[in-house]
């Protein structure tokens, strides 16, 4: 593999990575140099980011169809699903996580251009299954 980014706005949560309680899981990866992790906002960032990806596996808030964070629903829209489109090189794949299916994401996905849009469930310990949502950018 060439590069890993991550992503995140939370300092706590790149804390527990660092020296808390996930330390332990995450040293290795974050001693290769090919691994940064950088605090600051997704949706901002896909729309400046200087590469592109292969892969853009994405969990934020709890998928297209509720948000917790009023900022977070411009990842689902037209302009950041073409942003996410533009982060990916000729084949790359998006993976999106959530909380429950959403057909209508699913149909905002191929509107935006992707190819190969499928949505897999992911078995959980207590309750429904979750979902990640699968697309592929055309070349």
């Amino acid at each position: 593999w060439g590069r890993i980014s991550v992503v995140e706005r939370e300092a706590a949560v790149i804390d527990w990575h660092r020296a808390g309680p996930l330390a332990a899981l995450s040293a290795d990866a974050l001693a290769d140099p090919r691994t940064e992790i950088l605090r600051t906002d997704l949706v901002a960032y896909l729309s400046d980011a200087p590469h592109t990806y292969d892969a853009l596996c994405l969990d934020i808030d709890n998928g297209p169809d509720w948000t917790v964070t009023d900022g977070n629903g411009g990842l689902y829209s037209p302009a950041g699903l073409a942003a996410c489109r533009a982060r990916l090189s000729p084949g790359g794949v998006l993976a999106v996580w959530s909380a429950q299916p959403s057909p209508a994401f699913d149909a905002a996905l191929q509107n935006a251009g992707f190819t190969g849009v499928r949505t897999e469930e992911i078995a959980v310990a207590r309750g429904v299954p979750d979902v990640v949502h699968l697309a592929v950018r055309g070349a």
